[in-house]
């Protein structure tokens, strides 16, 4: 993985994501970025490659590679087999673990894994919306233990709003995705509270080399490091996300 010169242009539409038992709903506007075509392999943290990007350069937000995966998906293309994801399918086995500049804060009053239910009884646990360091929303993240397979998406910060672990789902054809999710962060020495957490991609394999999707993780702090540590360079700037009422 080396750093890319070409940068694909990409318009992103309107996307809302609603959450009445928060009471609040949001709305990302219309907007246009451009992306570089592969990952940048860092070797190193979050907090350390962010010093190290070029002037009018960023690294890429969740929602934005979810607006890249989509737009593949919603024409019919497979996004594993997608020339910009390739970099997470080397070999077909998981090689690129890429970092997004979204990261999620547990609020106060939530920590050691406290969570609601839905009407069906599944699990969401609250949880703050970070865009580098900045608290830019609030959303219901469900479960996320690896095999959990993504049902549907919250399109304004590009992590699953819906999941499903069972085994109807595990063998569906048509999915793509997994999440990966840790309630329980460990407690960062400088704050005293649970670590900001990094939403992250790589790829999942089920066992057989040739059946292997794309997982999103929440699971790890900004602070730690992985193999294969890369990241997408973005040109042009994050829109504000607008806070309605739900």
């Amino acid at each position: 993985m080396t750093q890319a010169t070409e940068l694909i242009e990409m318009r992103r539409d309107i996307v809302t994501s609603s959450h009445p038992c928060l009471g609040v709903a949001y709305r990302s506007p219309a907007y246009s970025f451009r992306y570089s075509s592969t990952l940048v392999c860092g070797q190193i943290n979050y907090y350390a490659l962010k010093e190290q990007i070029p002037k009018g350069r960023r690294i890429s937000t969740a929602a934005e590679e979810l607006a890249i995966q989509l737009g593949l998906e919603r024409v019919g293309q497979d996004p594993r087999k997608a020339q910009v994801f390739s970099d997470l399918f080397a070999d077909h086995i998981y090689s690129a673990w890429q970092w997004t500049e979204t990261g999620l804060k547990v609020p106060k009053g939530w920590e050691g894994g406290r969570y609601q239910t839905d009407s069906k009884g599944n699990k969401q646990f609250p949880r703050i919306i970070l865009i580098g360091d900045q608290e830019v929303g609030e959303a219901l993240v469900p479960e996320g233990n690896g095999r959990a397979v993504v049902v549907e998406w919250n399109e304004v910060f590009g992590i699953p709003s819906i999941t499903s672990d069972s085994e109807n789902s595990m063998i569906m054809r048509n999915h793509t995705t997994h999440f990966d999710f840790n309630p329980t962060p460990n407690i960062d020495e400088r704050t005293g509270r649970p670590a900001d957490i990094a939403v992250t991609r790589r790829s999942y394999c089920h066992g057989d080399e040739q059946d292997v999707c794309l997982s999103v993780d929440a699971d790890i702090g900004r602070s730690d490091s992985r193999s294969g540590d890369s990241f997408r360079l973005v040109q042009g700037p994050i829109p504000e996300i607008e806070r309605l009422v739900a």
